[in-house]
């Protein structure tokens, strides 16, 4: 009796162990409320005022943004496939805001940023002093007080925007043995417009 409690007791317990392997990236965009992104499509209202979004990687390394102030993040619906999946690696633009001291968030029509935590390195693109909350599950943070324009090297203040910020986040569930991702855990969009007002 007590061998076959014990293998029960395995198979009850096995599945739970399995998931909690599997990776999953939940993001939230926080100023004075706190918005979890959990549709693919999301639109919030905030201040043109610095805010934060935080990122739990839970057995993933990061998550990949693209933002911009032109509405070509529409063009990503939520089941279409994305044309440069495979080369999201490739397009990484270079990582200038390493441990988020400009708080600022690249913008760009073509590349994508890298947002990553990895301890055994020198430096990521989240602030200092991620929380850990157990093996392979961090939460790390993000200020955004400025937009950074990637093409022309200009930082662009919130007061100087007048449309809405775009940004769509996507996560990689595997790559292949060369690093190219394959299969696509997640993603998120995002519409920010201004509340003038508060």
């Amino acid at each position: 009796m007590y061998k076959l409690s014990r293998i029960l007791l395995l198979f009850i317990a096995l599945p739970l162990f399995s998931s909690a392997q599997e990776k999953d990236i939940v993001i939230r965009v926080v100023q004075k409320n706190s918005v979890k992104l959990n549709d693919f499509d999301t639109e919030l209202s905030l201040k043109k005022k610095k805010f934060k979004i935080q990122v739990l990687l839970d057995h993933a390394q990061g998550v990949y943004v693209f933002a911009s102030i032109r509405d070509s993040v529409y063009r990503y619906t939520e089941n279409s496939p994305i044309r440069d999946f495979s080369y999201l690696n490739l397009l990484e633009l270079k990582e200038t805001d390493t441990f988020n001291t400009n708080k600022e968030l690249d913008l760009s029509e073509t590349g994508w940023s890298y947002w990553s935590y990895n301890d055994s390195l020198n430096w990521h693109s989240f602030s200092r002093n991620p929380v850990s909350i157990g093996d392979q599950r961090v939460v790390c943070t993000k200020y955004i007080k400025q937009l950074y324009d990637v093409a022309t090297g200009k930082v662009i203040n919130f007061k100087d925007v007048d449309g809405p910020l775009y940004i769509l986040f996507i996560g990689v569930k595997e790559y292949d043995v060369n690093g190219t991702p394959t299969k696509e855990l997640m993603r998120r969009k995002l519409k920010i417009s201004w509340d003038d007002d508060n």
